[in-house]
């Protein structure tokens, strides 16, 4: 069939009267991908394991607060519970930016440490996901925040934490393989160097004048930039995408890069 019919291409990116969760939402880039949301139409329950982070966010964009300590399935089982409760018994879409460093070289790791660094990117997402599931409406959408680092090796203290997530984009692409059949997609954001508050705070301007040099965009990312590739994916214009990893990454993909920050990470 041939399409002859054009669409309404800018209504592609409303969201109104949609339920969205986001874990991770009191700042960096899940505050940004709260407000994208929120500015396209959708209703927000915004996740934070700080109670005053995630009740400044909902009040920011109408939203619901919810605080939970996201690595908990008992707290967990909460969240989707208060998103059912308050989404009218289903959801159109997950937002999880959750994924902190435990930077050190790999013989400095035990068991606990690379436990840790594992759950603080995959568990998380793992339990949303499963969690989710049930609730989920035909056409929902799941986007991961990963990471450029998931995607380039990276050795020293950044090891474990690209490990981690690659395994959490290669979970997002056989998600999306299992959710196919009922319309959901799943996909990943990848944000390369990006200007979150903890990077921001970590690093002098020396170190953001180096790395800009490295990047071909010649800059680093901000979290609204991250945040537009959010509201893209889990958008309708997004609607035929799923399993995919989406650099936003100014170039950096593209060739050899020195990481410079004291946290030997991208994010």
């Amino acid at each position: 069939m041939i399409e002859t019919e054009i669409p309404q291409f800018a209504q592609g990116l409303r969201l109104d009267g949609k339920g969205f969760v986001v874990l991770g939402a009191g700042q960096g880039i899940g505050e940004q991908a709260c407000h994208a949301l929120a500015q396209s139409g959708a209703k927000v329950l915004c996740v934070d394991v700080d109670e005053s982070r995630a009740r400044s966010m909902a009040a920011a964009v109408a939203g619901i607060a919810c605080v939970a300590d996201v690595m908990s399935r008992s707290d967990m089982t909460a969240v989707f519970e208060t998103a059912r409760r308050e989404f009218g018994g289903r959801i159109d879409g997950i937002v999880d930016v959750v994924g902190m460093p435990v930077a050190r070289p790999l013989s400095s790791h035990d068991d606990d440490s690379w436990n840790r660094q594992f759950d603080l990117v995959v568990r998380h997402a793992f339990l949303a996901i499963q969690l989710a599931e049930p609730l989920l409406a035909p056409g929902a959408s799941v986007v991961l925040v990963g990471s450029m680092g998931g995607v380039l090796a990276r050795g020293g203290p950044a090891l474990a934490y690209s490990a981690a997530k690659a395994a959490l984009h290669q979970m997002a692409r056989s998600a999306a393989q299992e959710f196919a059949d009922r319309g959901i997609r799943v996909n990943v954001v990848a944000p390369g160097l990006t200007r979150t508050p903890r990077l921001v705070q970590a690093n002098d301007a020396a170190f953001w004048e180096r790395q800009c040099e490295e990047i071909p965009l010649g800059r680093a990312g901000s979290t609204s930039d991250i945040a537009n590739a959010i509201l893209f994916l889990s958008s309708p214009m997004a609607a035929y995408i799923t399993g995919v990893l989406l650099p936003v990454d100014g170039g950096m993909g593209l060739g050899k890069v020195r990481v410079l920050a004291r946290s030997g990470l991208e994010r």
